[in-house]
């Protein structure tokens, strides 16, 4: 259902809107997500509703993916002046308007990362128009968005997070480079206690990399796995062999705790 809400457009297709959950946002309409949110007020309610209900005050956050910073600035508002959010997106296209959101709300405590993380260092060329999934919406918004590519900065994340590992909720949303993060997020993981990881599940965008031996890793480090369904719906337990089994085009939105 949209919901009109109040904006300011400032130039250059971009609106100045406040969020349902609080934080002003500028918003790039060229981008579908974007709109989605311009029209909601928020993005996929049932996985926004429980990373709001997981960042405390104090809190460290990963925004893994974090596209325009809609999760990056509800978790600088939940985690306050005293927590930390560090947000990693290569895209350049999104790199300004999160800075702009970021400074009007007053989040100094945002770090934005201009990187893909991967399993090296060094560049990448990525496609930087146009995402946000394949619906019609999305098709309509290439005729006036078109497809571009941009060589990009690749890093690892431990290597940017140096010697402070301490994280008590991650977000990670990065379109089939799960597996290349794998071993560096592991790290922070033995580096921390109890943490709660919210995660994009798609594995047939992994590249042939099995999801059974990767999500084994977290079962193995403690952690039970939920599925959040899109419909609202109850979140419940799924099993090793659910995740290794899932092949759909449909991405399942996985809530991970420990501890």
């Amino acid at each position: 259902m949209f919901d009109y809400r109040p904006h300011v457009y400032t130039g250059d297709h971009t609106i100045l809107m406040d969020l349902t959950a609080g934080p002003a946002i500028f918003l790039d309409l060229r981008d579908p997500v974007c709109m989605a949110i311009y029209l909601t007020g928020g993005w996929e309610p049932w996985l926004e509703a429980a990373f709001l209900s997981q960042v405390q005050p104090g809190m460290t956050v990963l925004d893994i993916g974090s596209h325009c910073g809609f999760f990056t600035l509800l978790a600088a508002k939940q985690a306050g002046p005293l927590g930390k959010v560090h947000a990693f997106e290569p895209n350049p296209f999104h790199h300004r308007n999160l800075l702009k959101s970021a400074s009007l709300n007053g989040f100094s405590n945002v770090q934005l990362h201009r990187v893909m993380l991967s399993d090296s260092n060094g560049e990448e060329t990525i496609e930087t128009r146009g995402e946000g999934g394949t619906s019609i919406l999305h098709l309509n918004m290439l005729e006036i968005n078109p497809v571009t590519h941009t060589t990009v900065r690749k890093a690892v994340l431990t290597d940017l997070l140096g010697d402070s590992k301490k994280v008590d909720v991650i977000k990670i949303d990065i379109d089939g480079g799960e597996p290349y993060i794998m071993d560096s997020l592991f790290e922070v993981i033995d580096a921390n206690g109890k943490m709660t990881i919210f995660m994009e599940y798609l594995p047939m965008l992994w590249g042939g990399h099995a999801p059974r031996p990767i999500m084994q890793r977290f079962i193995d480090k403690g952690f039970t796995i939920f599925n959040m369904p899109m419909d609202g719906s109850p979140t419940h337990p799924v099993s090793i062999d659910q995740l290794a089994a899932h092949t759909g085009t449909l991405h399942w939105d996985l809530l991970l705790i420990r501890g």
